[in-house]
């Protein structure tokens, strides 16, 4: 499928869930409109419609179970209830390990938060990962599924029969918006009732074992294959966008990923102005109009290329000359483990940060706590990018950082739990 056609049906599917949406809304103030009796039996008419949907989901997926079963084709199952949607502009921890655990020989089911019921209910991603459209209660025929929760998505404990939880805590829980008291209540709910407790930095280990002793450290990884070196099509032709910063002839700083409120703006815009000569560029979404109001547009030397697919990110680090994580200083980036890191190593690129203790814990990761000495440190990566000794050694930090080592890990820790059940 075309770039184009590929964008074309993604706006299609958008448009059309948003006109089923408004259907709803419609339909909702109608019913309003008619007699009692009358919205009685239109609500029990959907009921039924939603019941009839919901045996025909789960008739589908026990075939799915039955011809695994058959070719004992899968370790065990985890279940993914909705979290992040798969196709989100960032491409993160949850889809990481729903595909490194399927690799891994689990079953994985990973639930869309707006079901499509115009596409499969169960569309199969890969061996052993299915990506379903379906509603939770389709699942309730399984006894004691393993779930995975996150911070955010804890009321889905509530929708599976007697589940084994698997909490993944995977940052401060100050980041999170929402109803703050809600969010710290689903958070002790999970710490203090899951089965298994993941969590991505030593900071948020330190913090759940005041609860609990058996806490699982599980940072972010990578998937090594995919950075250590793009497809060879790819390398031999630069992106469209990034010509213009190429024909400058200077040294590139990359960063991708989100740009949020944890971004540091200030220190960006005065390393750009310390080093004139340097272009930094910026890969990713605004994620909470933060970079609308800093007005990077104003320095000729910083350049904001949008969001990109994942699968094209290796493409532009390849062409980065050093990379960095400027990241404001605080609780929450402390108990940060960028995904990104792991990727940088993988792609052989020398790293600059802001000095965040889980990131500074990895060899050959250069870290700036002022504008001054992070462009020191910009000139002293830019000398690295060449030292093979070096290099090497941030993939071998990558290599033993893998989602699949951590997926290895996980399915451990499930052994173990339902072993002891």
């Amino acid at each position: 499928m075309s770039d184009f056609t590929s964008k074309a049906s993604t706006h299609i599917k958008r448009f059309i869930n948003r006109a089923i949406h408004a259907a709803k809304k419609l339909l909702g103030r109608i019913l309003r409109l008619l007699p009692v009796a009358a919205q009685k039996k239109i609500r029990e008419f959907l009921d039924r419609r939603s019941i009839h949907i919901i045996e025909a989901q789960r008739y589908e997926l026990k075939r799915i179970l039955a011809d695994l079963r058959q070719g004992q084709d899968y370790l065990q199952i985890v279940i993914f209830p909705p979290s992040l949607d798969w196709d989100v502009q960032l491409f993160q921890r949850p889809q990481q390990l729903a595909l490194a655990l399927a690799r891994q020989g689990v079953l994985v089911f990973y639930l869309q938060p707006k079901p499509d019921h115009h596409s499969p209910s169960f569309n199969k991603i890969n061996n052993r990962l299915y990506l379903c459209n379906v509603h939770t209660e389709v699942f309730n025929f399984l006894a004691n599924p393993t779930i995975y929760l996150l911070t955010w998505n804890s009321d889905y404990a509530n929708c599976f029969n007697q589940p084994h939880i698997l909490y993944d805590f995977v940052d401060d829980i100050n980041v999170f918006y929402g109803d703050h008291a809600q969010i710290v209540k689903g958070h002790q709910y999970l710490l203090q009732n899951a089965a298994i407790v993941l969590a991505t930095a030593k900071k948020l280990v330190a913090e759940a074992q005041l609860l609990r002793h058996d806490v699982l450290y599980s940072p972010n990884g990578v998937d090594y294959n995919d950075f250590v070196n793009p497809e060879p099509d790819f390398a031999r032709s630069e992106p469209e966008d990034l010509l213009p910063i190429l024909a400058l002839n200077q040294p590139i700083i990359g960063y991708y990923g989100a740009l949020a409120r944890w971004f540091d703006y200030d220190l960006l815009k005065n390393v750009a102005a310390l080093r004139p000569n340097y272009s930094f560029v910026l890969i990713g979404p605004d994620y909470d109009g933060t970079l609308e109001k800093v007005r990077l547009s104003d320095f000729r030397n910083i350049h904001w290329l949008g969001v990109k697919p994942y699968k094209e990110l290796p493409i532009y680090l390849h062409f980065f000359d050093a990379v960095t994580i400027p990241f404001l200083v605080n609780d929450i980036t402390h108990a940060t483990s960028p995904l990104k890191l792991f990727e940088y190593m993988a792609g052989g690129k020398p790293i600059v940060i802001t000095p965040m203790k889980e990131s500074m814990i990895y060899p050959g990761v250069l870290v700036g706590d002022t504008a001054e000495l992070f462009a020191e440190q910009l000139d002293r990566a830019l000398d690295l990018r060449c030292d093979s000794v070096y290099i090497e050694s941030l993939r071998k930090t990558a290599r033993e950082n893998t989602w699949d080592n951590r997926a290895v890990e996980i399915i451990k820790k499930i052994e173990m739990v339902l072993k002891s059940a």
